[in-house]
C-alpha cells in the first residue's frame, strides 16, 4: 500500500531526488571499495607511474594555496624545489577539492579517497542530469549513468591508471555531448551547453579536447542536410567555439607564451599512433573479459555495438542511429584496422594511442543503450537488471584487478610517501636538454659555476628564492629552479644581472654577481597571463549574466534590431 505522504507529488519528487542522490553515493564507494578501501590499502603502481605524477599534483597545489598563491604557474613540489611548469600545460582546476582536503589535513592517501568519491559522484550525477534533459525518462537517464560511469575505459583510467585528467573529462564530456546535440538535432540556442562542457574539458585534460573536436566534425558531416537547411546551426557551433575559446584564453595564451621562449621535450616527442594501436583481436578479447588492466570498453559496450551492427536499419531515430554507426566505426578505428601511421606525423600523434578514442566510444554507446532503440530493455525489470549487472560488472573487474596483481596493493603509509622526481613518463614539460637523473643528483645549492664569490644565507619558499654574497667578481652562479620564462632578478640588491638560462647545466637559472649584495629570484606572473586570466574571467561573468537574463526573460533580446534572428 502507497504511504499517503508519497501521494503528493512534490513530496514524491523530493524522495526520488534523495533517493538518486543516497543511490550515487553508495555505488560510487561500492565500485572504489577493492581498491581504495579494503583493508585500509590502495591499489597502484608505486615509482614513476600517473598516480604518483598527479598526486605531486595536488601536493604542489597544495602547497601553493598555503603561501597563499591561489592560482600557481610552477609546481614548485615537484624535483625538491627545483620546479616544474606542469601548471601552464595541464590545469590544475579540478584539482582544487582534493587541495582543500589536503589543506584540512587529510593525508594523501585519504585524500585520494574522498577525491576518488567526489569524482565518481559528480560524474554519475553530470550524466544522469544531461541525459535526461533530452530524454526526460528517469529509468533510462538512470541507465546512461550506470553504464557510462561506471564503463570498463573510465575504471581503467581511474583504477588503473590513475590518469585524473581523462578522469575529469569524463565529468564534462556529458554536457559537451548535450551541446552538440543541441546544435545538430535539437533547440541550436542551447549551444552554451558545449562552450561550457568543451571549457571544462580543456581545463581537465589537454587531449580530450582534439578527440571532442574530431567527433563535432564527424556529426556534423551526419547532419550535412540538415545543416544546409538550417546554416544557423553551424552559427551556434561558431558562438560556442569563440566562446570557449574566450573562457580558456587562461589555458591557451599562457601556454603558447611558453612555447614560444622555450623548446620543451613535448614539442620533439615522436608519433607513436602506429606502435600504441591494439590489435582487434585484443580489443574483443579485453573487451569481452572486461578486465581494468588494458584499455577496453567493456562488455556491455561491446555486446551493445555487435548488437547495433547486427540491427541498425532497425534504429528509427536520426539522433541515435547517427551515434551508433560513430561508435561503431570509431571502435574500428581504435585499433590497428586503421591506418595510423599515415596520421604519425601530424598534428594527431599528440592523441600518442588510438585507445584513447574509446572515452568518446563509451559515450556514444552508453546513449544507445540507454536510448533502447531496439526495446530490448522496455520493462522496468529489464532496465534495473541492466543496473544491477552493470554494477557488479564493474565490482568484479575491481576485485580481479586487485587479486591478479596483489603486490600493488600498498598500505596508506606507504602511499603516503610521495615520488617528487616522478614528473610523467614523457617528461613532456622539462625543457630540452634537461636531465632529470642529474637533477637527482644535484645539490639543491646555488653553485658557483665560474668567477668568485662568497655565497651565504640561501632561502626558498616557493619559487622564491635568496641568498646573499659578498667580494664578488664576474660570479656566475646558477640557482636551483630551472628557468622558466618568467622567472626574474629584478627585487635583488647589488650589481645582479638579468636572469639567464644556463643551458649547460640542466637549464637551471643562472645570474652574474659582482661586489656585494643580495640575488632574489622569483616567479612572476607575466603580461600574456594577466591578461588571458581577465578575458576569461568577463567571459565567463559575461555569459553567465546573459543566461540569467534569457532564462528569466528580463529582456527580450529577439526585439532588439541586429540580435532578430530567423528561423
Amino acid at each position: 500500500m502507497q504511504l499517503s505522504f508519497l501521494k503528493k507529488k512534490s513530496t514524491k519528487k523530493i524522495t526520488i531526488i534523495v533517493f538518486t542522490i543516497l543511490l550515487f553515493l553508495l555505488v560510487s564507494f561500492l565500485a572504489l571499495y577493492q581498491t581504495q578501501f579494503y583493508h585500509g590499502k590502495i591499489w597502484t603502481y608505486l615509482g614513476t607511474s600517473d598516480d604518483r605524477f598527479h598526486m605531486m599534483r595536488i601536493e604542489g597545489l597544495y602547497h601553493s594555496l598555503q603561501r597563499h598563491q591561489f592560482f600557481p604557474f610552477v609546481n614548485m613540489s615537484f624535483m625538491d624545489g627545483f620546479g616544474y611548469i606542469v601548471n601552464i600545460f595541464y590545469s590544475d582546476l579540478l584539482l582544487y577539492p582534493a587541495a582543500f582536503l589536503r589543506l584540512m589535513g587529510f593525508s594523501s592517501a585519504q585524500t585520494l579517497m574522498g577525491y576518488y568519491l567526489f569524482v565518481n559522484f559528480l560524474t554519475f550525477g553530470i550524466s544522469f542530469l544531461c541525459f535526461y534533459k533530452v530524454s526526460q525518462k528517469y529509468l533510462n537517464s538512470l541507465v546512461f549513468s550506470f553504464v557510462y560511469t561506471l564503463s570498463t575505459y573510465r575504471l581503467h583510467n581511474l583504477l588503473f591508471r590513475h590518469d585524473l585528467g581523462e578522469v575529469g573529462a569524463f565529468i564534462f564530456l556529458p554536457i559537451a555531448m548535450l551541446g552538440i546535440y543541441e546544435i545538430f538535432y535539437g533547440n541550436r540556442k542551447n549551444w552554451w551547453y558545449l562552450a561550457f562542457g568543451m571549457t571544462a574539458i580543456i581545463y581537465s585534460h589537454a587531449i580530450s579536447p582534439i578527440l571532442v573536436a574530431i567527433l563535432i566534425v564527424i556529426i556534423g558531416l551526419c547532419q550535412y542536410k540538415e545543416v544546409k537547411k538550417h546554416p544557423k546551426r553551424l552559427l551556434s557551433l561558431g558562438w560556442a567555439a569563440l566562446c570557449s575559446l574566450l573562457l580558456s584564453a587562461a589555458y591557451f595564451l599562457p601556454m603558447i607564451e611558453q612555447l614560444r621562449h622555450t623548446k620543451f621535450v613535448l614539442t620533439q616527442s615522436k608519433g607513436i599512433l602506429p606502435k600504441g594501436a591494439t590489435s582487434f583481436f585484443d580489443m574483443s578479447k579485453w573487451s569481452l573479459n572486461n578486465g581494468l588492466g588494458e584499455p577496453n570498453i567493456g562488455i556491455v559496450l561491446f555486446i551493445a555495438a555487435i548488437v547495433i551492427v547486427l540491427s541498425f536499419t532497425k534504429i528509427k531515430n536520426k539522433a541515435v542511429k547517427d551515434f551508433a554507426l560513430i561508435g561503431v566505426i570509431l571502435l574500428l578505428c581504435s585499433t590497428k584496422v586503421f591506418p595510423w601511421v599515415i596520421l604519425n606525423h601530424t598534428p594527431f600523434k599528440v592523441i600518442q594511442y588510438p585507445w584513447r578514442f574509446d572515452m568518446l566510444i563509451t559515450l556514444l554507446l552508453a546513449i544507445v543503450v540507454a536510448s533502447d532503440p531496439l526495446k530490448l530493455f522496455n520493462s522496468k525489470l529489464a532496465k534495473s537488471g541492466l543496473i544491477v549487472f552493470t554494477l557488479l560488472f564493474a565490482i568484479s573487474a575491481s576485485y580481479r584487478l586487485v587479486q591478479g596483481s596483489s603486490l600493488q596493493f600498498v598500505d596508506q603509509s606507504e602511499y603516503n610517501q610521495l615520488e617528487p622526481f616522478s614528473i610523467g613518463a614523457g617528461q613532456e614539460y622539462l625543457p630540452q636538454g634537461t636531465s632529470l637523473s642529474d637533477l637527482q643528483r644535484t645539490p639543491h645549492k646555488p653553485q658557483i659555476m665560474a668567477g668568485k664569490a662568497k655565497i651565504s644565507q640561501f632561502k626558498q619558499y616557493g619559487t622564491r628564492l635568496s641568498f646573499s654574497f659578498k667580494n664578488a667578481k664576474h660570479a656566475k652562479v646558477d640557482i636551483p629552479i630551472i628557468a622558466y620564462y618568467g622567472f626574474q632578478s629584478t627585487q635583488s640588491e647589488g650589481k645582479v644581472s638579468n636572469l639567464r638560462v644556463d643551458k649547460t647545466n640542466n637549464n637551471l637559472a643562472q645570474v652574474t654577481v659582482n661586489g656585494s649584495g643580495k640575488v632574489v629570484i622569483d616567479y612572476f606572473e607575466t603580461m600574456t597571463q594577466k591578461v588571458a586570466r581577465r578575458i576569461s574571467f568577463l567571459s565567463l561573468l559575461i555569459m553567465i549574466a546573459i543566461i540569467f537574463i534569457n532564462k528569466l526573460n528580463l529582456v527580450d533580446f529577439g526585439r532588439i534590431e541586429g540580435l532578430r534572428s530567423k528561423e
